[in-house]
Order: structure tokens, then sequence, then C-alpha cells
């Protein structure tokens, strides 16, 4: 059973709900939008974009918070200017599916700054990459060294990206 938006606001300053209780409303989406263009907006222009008071937004927002509807805040850094030239996608596919193995390649995966995303797959390949390097050179490096010389993989194949057409962390929201 989820509560209605009113009882959770009131029920949040008393204790700690569970994960999913709380139906959201039109105001809370509303707040969860925007805070994913603008993730340093605060109560009062927050109150000013979705037209309820700066009191009612900073508890709305400290309970989307707490109730975990927020991972999180980063920002959005540009690679040019840091030097990273390149973006691929890294398609592996693993020798063994055993949890010793598993949790090995793992380990060597959060142990690489270059990696952005990691996901598990179904179909062909068993996982695939995205990476971030300055160059072809240091992607070759990467790859081979350091990606392909794990005794958990078996094959990897790469895309290189050329152009970037829509990259955002947005999740779809409809109000």
């Amino acid at each position: 059973m989820r509560l209605p938006p009113f009882s959770c606001a009131l029920l949040a300053g008393f204790a700690a709900l569970p994960y999913g209780l709380c139906m959201l409303d039109q105001y809370d989406l509303r707040i969860l939008q925007i805070w994913q263009s603008r993730g340093d907006i605060g109560p009062v222009e927050m109150a000013e974009a979705i037209a309820l008071s700066a009191s009612q937004c900073s508890r709305r927002m400290a309970a989307l918070r707490r109730e975990g509807h927020v991972l999180g805040f980063h920002a959005r850094l540009n690679p040019d200017s840091l030097g990273i030239g390149l973006k691929a996608y890294v398609l592996i596919t693993m020798n063994s599916h055993a949890p010793a193995a598993a949790d090995a390649f793992r380990a060597r995966i959060l142990a690489l700054d270059e990696v952005l995303e990691c996901q598990k797959l179904t179909g062909e390949a068993d996982i695939i990459l995205k990476v971030a390097t300055r160059d072809l050179a240091s992607f070759n490096q990467l790859l081979t060294q350091r990606i392909l010389a794990a005794p958990e993989v078996a094959t990897a194949r790469s895309s290189i990206i050329l152009e970037e057409v829509k990259s955002t962390t947005a999740l779809p929201i409809r109000i």
C-alpha cells in the first residue's frame, strides 16, 4: 500500500519511511524534473519555478532526498577542456561466469578511472563499457594492456564514438 503525498509529508517529519511507500504528486514530479537539469537549484528558485512556497519546496526537496528518489548531484564536466578526446563503447565476452571471475573483473573495472559505465548484458556480449581517454594511443593502451590482458576476458569489440548526438542522465518523468 502506498500513502498519498499529504500523509507522507506529515509522517516524514516523524520517522524514516521505506523506499517506494509514498506516491509522488505533480509538485514532487516537477521538482524531480527540474532537479535533473538544475541540480544546484535551491528551495527559493524551485518555489518560483513550480508555484509553491519556499518552505513547502524545502520540505518536499528534503523528503525526496530522504525517501531515496535522488541518488546524488554531480557537475557535468567538459571533456575537451580536460584533454579527454576519445570516448568509446567496448563489448566484452567473459571467459567464465563463475562468481570468482565476476568478482575479479568487477574489482578490475572499478579501479579504472577511464571506465565511465559498466553494465552486464543479455545477448552475445556479457558486458558493455563506456570509456573515455585522451586519444587513440591511450585508448589502445587501456584496451590491450588493461582490459584484454585480464584473464577473465575472452574477447572485446570496440566502437569509437564519432559524435555525441544525445547524452543525458535525465529519466523520462511524465507529469
